[in-house]
């Protein structure tokens, strides 16, 4: 029987000891149901070996509890044999606590007491990393890793990290401590229970309806990216109004679902190979065509003209310097927002980047993400405001295509043996003329 490497059974061990814990088991109602059913209070070692975490210790891939090799059962076995809070069954098929648990509410009010949850955190944060840099101020019994409530497949970005003892825990909420170069916030598991509870009360208010809700006739609710726009909103560094103060006396502001024609050609232009979140499929250019050369080059010059007047200008923000500024967190796919305007819209390519900008400008003593004289506040688009703003956008793009459709002549897309509209028409067939955009 070959048995496991010493760094696979460190990691089993571990893994094993958490399933059966304090910390786990009153909140498992799989295992406790499955104890419970067991005479013995003992459960198939083999059913625990095609655990997902367990399966990736032992590198089984998708095998079921029935197709779990008999040699790395037992070689399992053997290493929880060592372990002084599991019992093994003599034929090393079993496993189970050594001693009973106590009422499990009991027990979670115990945990929750010496548990403390630490935010922000990346996505794709690795649990033993965090386990290591908790461990360094005090013995870590376990770590958590809690879902997105509105995606279950991504991290919330907030780490549950229960201590060995509550002197431990409130020791840790005194400090001040840095994660990957941000400065985390900490707080009682309590007080993140209750924001939680807010956040899943919020979400079950604006989330779509599921199909057993829908009329038969409806037709189901088009999917959208989530997670990827933020809003955001210049305010001065002085006590001058923002929008006065960004170039332009006139104050405007944006809301979600606010996207222009004008604002969706160019993002169409610019972004020909982003994969359309709706279908999936990548959106293309036709073969060989590229983007009408009408007016391109006045609208281009001149945009590159204001660039290089107002770059070095610390009074006006352009999107060249947001595109600059929220690049640090990831990549930028989009900025809505042109100078003069006090507020606008930044769409990011994951929802990692825009997780990161956001606790990034919360976590400054400013209260916002600093570009030229103006302080950028963050706030999330999500619900009924990222749906609303996704519908009007991907209108846009297909009015967009229409009008590109309707501008070609019959002689093909240079107009050969067709006709070509002028800029200056009055006619409405066509594109409406539009103020330039720098």
């Amino acid at each position: 029987m070959a048995s496991l490497s010493e760094e696979t059974a460190k990691k089993v061990l571990r893994q094993v000891e958490f399933y059966f814990s304090d910390s786990n088991l009153p909140r498992d109602d799989f295992l406790k149901k499955s104890i419970s059913e067991s005479e013995d209070g003992m459960i198939s070692l083999a059913l625990i070996c095609s655990f997902s975490r367990m399966r990736g210790h032992l590198s089984l891939g998708d095998s079921k509890a029935d197709a779990i090799p008999e040699d790395s059962v037992k070689a399992v076995a053997e290493t929880l044999r060592k372990s002084t809070t599991l019992k093994i069954s003599e034929d090393g098929q079993k496993v189970g606590r050594a001693t009973e648990i106590l009422k499990p509410e009991e027990v979670i009010e115990q945990v929750d007491i010496r548990t403390v949850a630490a935010t922000p955190l990346e996505f794709d944060v690795k649990l033993e990393d965090v386990e290591t840099f908790f461990g360094q101020f005090g013995k870590v019994n376990s770590v958590r890793l809690p879902r997105h409530v509105a995606d279950k497949k991504l991290f919330c970005g907030t780490a549950l990290v229960e201590f060995s003892t509550e002197e431990d825990a409130n020791k840790i909420l005194k400090e001040t401590l840095n994660y990957g170069g941000v400065q985390l916030e900490l707080k009682p598991k309590k007080e993140f229970d209750t924001e939680r509870a807010k956040e899943t009360e919020e979400y079950e208010k604006t989330r779509p309806l599921t199909n057993s809700n829908r009329k038969n006739n409806a037709k189901p609710e088009a999917d959208y990216p989530k997670g990827l726009i933020v809003a955001f909103k210049l305010k001065s560094s002085s006590d001058k109004d923002s929008a006065e103060h960004n170039g332009s006396p006139e104050k405007t502001k944006k809301v979600a679902g606010d996207v222009n024609t004008e604002d969706a050609e160019k993002d169409n232009k610019e972004n020909v190979d982003e994969k359309n979140s709706l279908d999936g499929e990548e959106k293309k250019t036709e073969d060989g065509e590229k983007p009408s050369e009408e007016g391109k080059g006045g609208e281009k010059e001149e945009r590159l003209n204001a660039v290089e007047t107002y770059k070095d200008n610390m009074d006006v923000v352009m999107r060249e310097d947001l595109k600059t500024l929220f690049g640090k967190f990831g990549t930028v796919k989009y900025i809505d927002f042109k100078i003069g305007e006090e507020s606008g819209f930044v769409r990011f390519e994951e929802p990692e980047a825009a997780h990161k900008a956001r606790a990034a400008a919360v976590l400054t003593e400013l209260g916002g993400l600093v570009v030229k004289n103006f302080i950028a506040t963050l706030e999330p688009v999500s619900g009924e405001a990222e749906k609303e703003y996704w519908k009007n956008f991907r209108g846009s793009q297909e009015k967009f295509r229409e009008s590109k459709g309707s501008h070609r002549g019959r002689g093909g897309k240079h107009h050969r043996g067709g006709y070509k509209h002028g800029r200056s028409r009055d006619d409405n067939g066509g594109r409406p003329n539009k103020h330039r955009k720098f």
